[in-house]
C-alpha cells in the first residue's frame, strides 16, 4: 500500500464505522460488513456455559472541482499528447519545473530540493490532515464517481436505482433533521424492552456490529483457497498510547471531556427521562463505563502491537474448535451465536464442531473474557447501551456534530467538517464497490495505458528476478523458491476482471433491495446485514485467486499477501505518476519505483512468510533467512534513529519496516528496469523535458520518484502518522531511501560529508 489509509479522510478503503468509540471518519454512515477479505468455517454439540448476563432497566457543494478551487493550482499542467512529443520531442512539465528550488542543493536536502514550490502552491483542506500528489488526482476522481452515481438512475435496474437512493438521501438535510436524537433513544428504549438475559442474546440482536469481540472471514492463513473465522478485540477510541503513557495523557483528558459532553447533550435531550432515568446524576457512572471499557482495549492493543511486524506470524495466532472456543471464552455462547448469525444455506453445508476458527495465540481474547466477568452487570448495561448509541450517531443532529469536529481539531489537527457529498459518496462506494467500479472504468480508463504499464510490470519483474538471481546471500534452494514466488504473482494493471463478471454481481446484490420510502437508518441496517450475509457465506466457497482486489478509482497501489496479488489501479496511472509523453525515466522513476515497491512487498518482513499461493509456510533455508533478518533490522536500526524536528520525535522502525523495505527494493528494480530498457532505446527520438534539459537519464528518474511524493503535512498529521502510520512520513521516506542509494549519490555527485550520503548502507534486494 502506498497511500496513509488510516488517516487520509479521503482515501476510499475500508470505510467502516468505528462502533467502539474511533472518531476518524465519524461522519460516514456505519456500513460494516463480515471482512471477506482474509481467513475462516462451522455444527453441534451440547455444553453448559457460564454465559455473561445483565440487567436489563425494563423490559451542498454542487461541485467538488469548486470546492476545492485553488488545492489545485497546477492539475492538468502535465497533460501532454503523443502527437504533440512525437512532432517536437520536447515536452513541457512546469508543475515539476517549477518546483524545484536551485537555492538548496540536491546533496543536502533532496525532498525540499525537489518538493519546495510545490508545497509552497499547495495547502491542506481544513476537512484534512495532509495534501499530497496523489490528492491531487483524487479530487478529480471524487467527481468523476458522483457524476457517475448522479446518472445511475438511467441505467436499467434495481441497483442502479439504490446507487441513487441510497447517495441522495444521504445528501438530504431532511433525513437528518427529522431525527434530532430520537431516533437513539428509540434503539435504546427497543434494547431494554427485549429484556436479554444474556451477553450472546445481544451480540446475536447487535451482529454485524462490533461488541466486545470482533469477527471476520478471512483466508485460512495455512489454506488460502478457503475461509475461516477469525476472532479478535476491537481497538479503543483514541490512540492506545494516550492511555498508557504518562506524557500522552493530557489527550486522555480531551477525550474524557468530548465524551462527557456527548452525554450530557443526550441527557439534555431526555427532558421526561424516558431513557436516562436519573438524568444528570447518570452521567458520571456512564462515563465511567465507558472509560474502563476503553482502558482495558488501550491495554490489550498496547501488548498486541509488539505483534504487528513479527519474524514468525504462525507464533501469533492459533487454530482452535467451537468446543475449545467455549472453553477458553466463556462469557458466550458461541455455538448458539453462530447458528443464530448464519444462514440456513451455511448451516446445511458445515459442521460446527469442526470449523476452522483462528484467534491470537497471546491471551488478548482471555483477557477480554475475564474483563467481563469482572466488571459489575450495571457497567455491562451502560456498555451495550453506548454500543447502540455508537452505531446510530450519524443520525444524531448538528449539536453532536460540531463537538466530535470539536474534538477532532484538537486530537488531530482537522479544522472543518468533509464536504457533505464526499461523505456520501465514500458511504455509497463502500455499498456498490465493483458495480461503481465497472462503470469509471468503462467511462474513465485509457485501455492504451494499461498496456504500456503491463509492458512496464514485465520488465520491473524481469529486472527483480534478476536481482534474485544474482545476490549472493541467498541459498540456491531459496532463489528458487522465491523466483517461484514471483512468477506466480498476479498483477492487476487499472482494474480487476472481476468488476466486469455480471453474473455475480447480479447474485450478490439480488439479496439486496431497498428504495426510496426507507428511512435512511433502515438502508443501513438493510446494508450490513446484507454485507454480513455476503462475507459468512465465504465459508462455504472456495477462494480464487484475485477475487479480493481494491477498486480502481482509488489512488493507490496494493499487495495482498494471502493471494500474491498486486494491484497498481487506474487512479495512480494519472498526473505526474504516468503518462505515455513522459521520458522513459521519469514513468520509472514515478509509477516503475509503485510497480517495484508492491512486488518488493512480497518479500517484505510479512510477504516473505507468505509462499506463491498465498499460504504461511517457510520457504526459506535457515542461513538464508537469518541473513535476511540481518539485513531487514539494518532498516529498523536506520529509521530509528531519524529525529523529526518539527515535532520533537523519532521515527518508528520497527513499525515501518515493511514499507520501508518495499521502497528500497522498489526503487533499486524500478532504475534496474530502466537502465536495461534505456540501452535498447533509439536515443535520436529521445525525448527532454523544457527547463529540465541539462539532467541526464539517472537524475529525471530520482527527480520524478522524489515529486511523486511532494506533501503538505500539519505538525498533528506528522504526529499521528510517526505514531499509527505504517509508512514513513515523506520527506523521510524520499531521503531516507535516497540517501541509502549508491546510484542516486552517483547521479548528483554526492560525497561525505553531504547529509544525502547515507553512512551505511542497508540494502536487501
Amino acid at each position: 500500500m502506498l497511500l496513509p489509509s488510516n488517516i487520509n479522510l479521503f482515501i476510499l478503503l475500508f470505510v467502516i464505522w468505528p462502533t467502539n468509540g474511533g472518531l476518524l471518519n465519524r461522519d460516514v454512515l456505519p456500513i460494516n460488513e463480515i471482512d471477506s477479505k482474509a481467513i475462516y468455517d462451522l455444527k453441534n454439540f451440547t455444553i453448559k456455559i457460564p454465559e455473561i448476563t445483565f440487567n436489563n432497566v425494563e423490559g451542498s457543494d454542487d461541485n467538488l472541482i469548486n470546492t476545492f478551487q485553488g488545492i489545485l493550482p497546477f492539475f492538468g499542467n502535465t497533460e501532454v499528447t503523443t502527437d504533440q512529443v512525437t512532432a517536437n520531442q520536447k515536452i513541457s512539465i512546469p508543475e515539476l519545473v517549477s518546483s524545484i528550488n536551485q537555492s538548496i542543493s540536491p546533496c543536502d536536502d533532496f525532498y525540499d530540493h525537489v518538493c519546495s514550490g510545490w508545497i509552497k502552491n499547495h495547502h491542506i483542506p481544513e476537512h484534512d490532515l495532509a495534501y499530497t500528489k496523489f490528492t491531487d488526482i483524487q479530487y478529480i476522481i471524487y467527481q468523476q464517481l458522483i457524476d457517475i452515481i448522479q446518472e445511475a438512475p438511467h441505467i436499467n435496474n434495481g441497483i442502479g436505482q439504490m446507487i441513487y437512493t441510497l447517495y441522495n438521501k444521504c445528501l438530504d438535510p431532511n433525513e437528518k433533521n427529522r431525527y434530532g436524537t430520537s431516533y437513539v433513544m428509540y434503539k435504546v428504549q427497543e434494547l431494554r424492552s427485549r429484556r436479554f438475559r444474556f451477553l450472546t442474546d445481544f451480540m446475536i440482536y447487535f451482529h454485524p456490529k462490533t461488541t466486545f469481540f470482533s469477527m471476520s472471514v478471512i483466508p485460512d492463513p495455512y489454506n488460502s483457497s478457503v475461509n475461516s473465522i477469525y476472532i479478535a478485540t476491537p481497538e479503543p477510541g483514541i490512540h492506545y498510547s494516550h492511555f498508557i503513557d504518562e506524557d500522552e495523557k493530557n489527550m486522555l483528558i480531551e477525550y474524557r471531556k468530548y465524551l462527557r459532553k456527548f452525554l450530557e447533550l443526550l441527557v439534555e435531550s431526555d427532558p421526561y427521562r424516558k431513557v436516562f432515568k436519573e438524568g444528570p446524576a447518570e452521567i458520571d457512572r456512564r462515563l465511567e463505563s465507558i472509560l474502563i471499557y476503553e482502558n482495558k482495549l488501550a491495554i490489550l492493543a498496547n501488548l498486541s502491537s509488539a505483534d504487528s511486524h513479527s519474524d514468525n506470524i504462525s507464533e501469533l495466532i492459533r487454530k482452535v474448535t467451537l468446543k475449545e472456543l467455549q472453553s477458553l471464552l466463556p462469557s458466550v455462547n458461541w455455538q448458539r451465536f453462530f447458528e443464530n448469525i448464519l444462514s440456513q444455506k451455511v448451516l446445511d453445508k458445515i459442521d460446527l464442531s469442526s470449523v476452522s476458527i483462528y484467534i491470537d495465540k497471546k491471551d488478548y481474547l482471555q483477557q477480554m473474557d475475564a474483563f467481563l466477568h469482572k466488571i459489575s452487570k450495571n457497567t455491562i448495561n451502560d456498555l451495550l447501551e453506548w454500543f447502540i448509541i455508537q452505531s446510530y450517531q450519524y443520525t444524531l443532529d448538528e449539536r453532536f456534530e460540531q463537538l466530535s469536529l470539536q474534538f477532532n481539531s484538537i486530537y488531530l489537527g482537522v479544522k472543518k467538517k468533509q464536504p457533505k457529498k464526499l461523505e456520501c459518496l465514500q458511504t455509497t462506494l463502500h455499498v456498490f464497490t465493483n458495480y461503481i467500479d465497472s462503470l469509471y472504468v468503462t467511462k474513465h480508463f485509457n485501455m492504451n495505458i494499461k498496456s504500456n504499464v503491463e509492458r512496464m510490470v514485465k520488465n520491473i519483474l524481469a529486472a527483480f528476478a534478476d536481482t534474485i538471481t544474482t545476490t549472493d546471500w541467498m541459498d540456491n534452494e531459496t532463489k528458487k523458491n522465491a523466483l517461484k514466488k514471483a512468477d506466480k504473482m498476479i498483477i492487476n494493471v487499472g482494474y480487476s476482471k472481476i468488476i466486469f463478471n455480471k453474473t455475480k454481481m447480479e447474485e450478490d446484490y439480488s439479496s439486496l433491495y431497498f428504495n426510496n420510502e426507507n428511512m435512511l437508518p433502515d438502508i443501513i441496517d438493510k446494508i450490513n446485514k446484507w454485507k454480513s450475509s455476503l462475507g459468512l457465506e465465504k465459508l462455504i466457497k472456495i477462494n480464487e485467486r484475485n477475487s479480493n482486489t481494491l477498486p480502481s478509482y482509488v489512488s493507490d497501489a496494493y499487495y495482498l499477501p494471502s493471494e500474491n496479488t498486486i494491484g497498481i489501479l487506474a487512479g495512480a496511472l494519472q498526473n505526474s505518476s504516468y503518462n505515455d509523453a513522459f521520458p522513459i525515466p521519469f514513468n520509472y522513476g514515478a509509477i516503475g519505483s509503485i510497480i517495484g515497491h508492491e512486488i518488493t512487498h512480497g518479500f517484505d518482513d510479512t510477504g516473505s512468510q507468505y509462499d506463491e499461493l498465498g499460504n504461511f509456510k517457510n520457504w526459506w533455508d535457515k542461513s538464508s533467512k537469518e541473513k535476511f533478518l540481518k539485513k531487514k533490522n539494518c532498516f529498523v536500526d536506520m529509521y530509528d534513529k531519524i529525529y523529526v524536528d518539527e515535532v520533537g520525535e523519532y521515527l518508528d522502525g520497527y513499525n515501518t519496516q515493511g514499507e520501508n523495505i518495499a521502497d528500497d527494493g522498489g526503487i533499486r528494480i524500478a532504475y534496474k528496469a530502466m537502465k536495461k530498457v534505456l540501452q535498447s532505446e533509439d536515443y535520436s527520438s529521445r525525448k527532454t523535458v523544457e527547463g529540465l534539459e541539462g539532467y541526464s537519464d539517472d537524475q529525471l528518474f530520482f527527480l520524478n520518484y522524489a515529486f511523486s511524493w511532494c506533501s503538505v503535512e500539519s505538525k498533528d498529521s506528522i504526529k499521528y502518522r510517526i505514531r499509527e502510520d505504517e509508512h514513513t512520513i515523506p520527506k523521510y521516506r524520499v531521503n531516507t531511501i535516497l540517501r541509502n542509494n549508491v546510484e542516486f549519490r552517483n547521479a548528483f555527485n554526492c560525497h561525505k560529508p553531504d547529509y544525502m550520503v547515507s553512512e551505511e548502507i542497508c540494502r536487501i534486494f
